[in-house]
């Protein structure tokens, strides 16, 4: 149930608005290498797994259940911010230049490098995202999750993560996938003005988790 529930996690609307940079960025891999292609989707995945394995300590040290870190002020503010930083940069008011998530130029040359660094970043931030929203299946299988043993508690977090990340790791062993998306060309800067509107939505969603006072 949890494995199910990660990989329907990737359909919330939390999600999706970061979702659409993978996608420009699986537009890019379909001219690259299959080892290249493997790596940069093992590497997203990673980054998804590492923090479902950090909310699975906070749960077993800290009693902390699953979207819990945004009772935190601080964790809300930051990660509003940032997610506000890339939605300005994806409608184009200005170019954020980290390697391997927004680039600079064109529509075109935004997905055109993703080094790996950048790929485990947009896992962890795909990850974070995705935490105030609670898919189907999941309920059942966390609520269950934590009232076993800690190494349960650990298998039903990483089969989460794991299935969130499953439809990455099957595009990275079988690329021809990718090839199914269209080329690199003019409906790219439509699409990234689009993901920019999505993200701005969930800014206000993040926002509306922080009290009034702030």
């Amino acid at each position: 149930m949890a494995f199910v529930g990660g990989f329907l996690l990737n359909f919330m609307p939390c999600v999706l608005p970061v979702i659409g940079l993978k996608v420009l960025s699986f537009v890019n891999q379909s001219q690259g290498s299959r080892r290249q292609v493997f790596m940069l989707n093992l590497s997203y995945s990673l980054g998804i797994i590492i923090v479902f394995l950090a909310l699975a300590t906070f749960s077993v040290t800290l009693g902390l259940g699953w979207g819990q870190q945004f009772n935190s002020p601080a964790f809300t503010i930051v990660l509003t911010c940032l997610v506000f930083a890339f939605a300005l940069s994806m409608l184009g008011v200005w170019e954020i230049p980290l390697p391997g998530f927004l680039g600079t130029g064109s529509a075109v040359r935004l997905a055109e490098r993703e080094g790996l660094t950048g790929a485990f970043g947009k896992g962890v931030l795909t990850t974070l995202l995705a935490t105030p929203c609670t898919g189907p299946f999941m309920g059942s299988a966390l609520t269950w999750s934590v009232s076993q043993p800690p190494a349960t508690t650990f298998l039903t977090f990483f089969s989460l993560g794991a299935g969130m990340a499953s439809p990455y790791i099957v595009i990275g062993i079988f690329p021809v996938l990718v090839r199914l998306l269209p080329r690199p060309g003019d409906w790219m800067i439509t699409f990234k003005s689009v993901m920019g509107f999505m993200m701005l939505g969930t800014v206000a969603f993040i926002f509306s988790f922080l009290n009034k006072d702030y």
